[in-house]
C-alpha cells in the first residue's frame, strides 16, 4: 500500500472526534477508520499525517481531498466572531460518508453518548456485517431489514430499536442516487418521513451523509452557546436562523463551533 499524505489542514483528532463519525479507534499514534466494508489507518509523520488503506480512491473521497480548505479557512477567519473557533478546529474535514450508514448511525445517536453509540454500532456490525478478517463491514439494508425490533433492543438500541426496524425496511428499495439529486429542503422532507428522524438528526444526515453544507444541526452544545444571544427559541428555529446567517458554509461553521465549545466547555458565545 502507498502512503497517501493529507494536506496541512487536517487533524485526525479534530475530524474524527467532532461528532460526525463513530467507526474509528485511536491506538497510540494510529487512528483506524472503518467505512462500509473498507478500512484505513492514519499515522503521524513529522508535522503531518498520511494514510494507508485498502481502497485509496474511496478514502481520498471520504476525507474530502478535493475540498478547498485553505480558502474556506481564510474566508471564515475574516469574521472576527469565528476566527478563534476556526483556528482551533482548522484540522476538521467534513467527511463524505455513505448515506445509509449515516441514517442508521444518527438514529442510534439520539439522546446518546459517543462511547455508547460506538459500542452499539460495533455490535450491529459484528452480528450483521460481512466478516472482513480483522473487522466487520457495516451491514446492508437487506441484512438489517431481516431483523425485528427485539433484535435491535437486545444489542442495546433501547427505544430506538423500533426505529431501526422500520427505517431499514423503508430503505430497502430506495435509490440513493436519486435522493442525492434533490435540493436540500426536499431531501430533508424525505428524511423526515423516516420513523424516528427529526430535524436535528435529518440535518446531521444531510451534512455527513450527503455533504450538504447549507445545514446547521443544533444539538445541546449549539443550543447552549447560542441561547444567550438568540433567546429561548426552539432548536429548529435556531437552526433556520443560523443557516440564514452562514448560508452555504453553515455545516462547516457548525463543526468549528461545536468542536470549540465542547473541547473548551464553553457555555455561551
Amino acid at each position: 500500500m502507498q502512503k497517501i499524505y493529507f494536506d496541512k489542514n487536517f487533524s485526525p483528532a479534530a475530524t474524527l472526534e467532532c461528532g460526525q463519525v463513530f467507526r474509528y479507534k485511536n491506538e497510540g499514534d494510529c487512528y483506524t477508520v472503518h467505512a462500509l466494508d473498507k478500512e484505513c489507518r492514519i499515522y503521524r509523520d513529522g508535522d503531518g499525517y498520511y494514510m494507508l488503506s485498502d481502497d485509496e480512491n474511496f478514502f481520498k473521497n471520504y476525507f474530502d481531498f478535493d475540498g478547498k480548505y485553505d480558502i474556506i479557512i481564510d474566508n471564515l477567519s475574516s469574521d472576527e466572531n469565528l476566527r478563534k473557533m476556526v483556528e482551533f478546529g482548522k484540522g476538521i474535514r467534513i467527511l463524505n460518508q455513505n448515506p445509509f450508514e449515516m441514517i442508521i448511525s444518527f438514529i442510534i445517536s439520539q439522546n446518546n453518548n459517543i462511547p455508547r453509540i460506538k459500542s452499539i454500532i460495533e455490535r450491529l456490525c459484528s452480528l450483521l456485517g460481512k466478516d472482513m478478517g480483522s473487522y466487520f463491514a457495516f451491514p446492508t439494508a437487506e441484512a438489517m431489514a431481516a431483523c425485528d425490533e427485539e433484535f435491535y433492543f437486545r444489542i442495546g438500541a433501547g427505544y430506538r430499536a423500533g426505529y431501526l426496524e422500520s427505517v431499514s425496511k423503508a430503505l430497502l428499495n430506495v435509490d440513493f442516487d436519486s435522493l442525492s439529486s434533490l435540493d436540500t429542503e426536499t431531501l430533508r422532507a424525505e428524511l423526515l418521513k423516516l420513523k424516528g428522524v427529526g430535524r436535528k438528526v435529518a440535518d446531521c444526515i444531510l451534512l455527513f451523509g450527503f455533504h450538504r453544507l447549507d445545514v446547521f444541526p443544533v444539538d445541546t452544545w449549539i443550543k447552549k452557546v447560542f441561547s444567550a444571544k438568540m433567546g429561548d427559541i426552539s432548536a429548529d428555529e435556531m437552526s433556520k436562523k443560523l443557516v440564514e446567517k452562514y448560508g452555504d458554509k453553515s455545516g462547516l461553521v457548525q463543526q468549528y463551533l461545536y468542536y470549540y465549545a465542547r473541547e473548551n466547555k464553553i457555555e455561551a458565545l
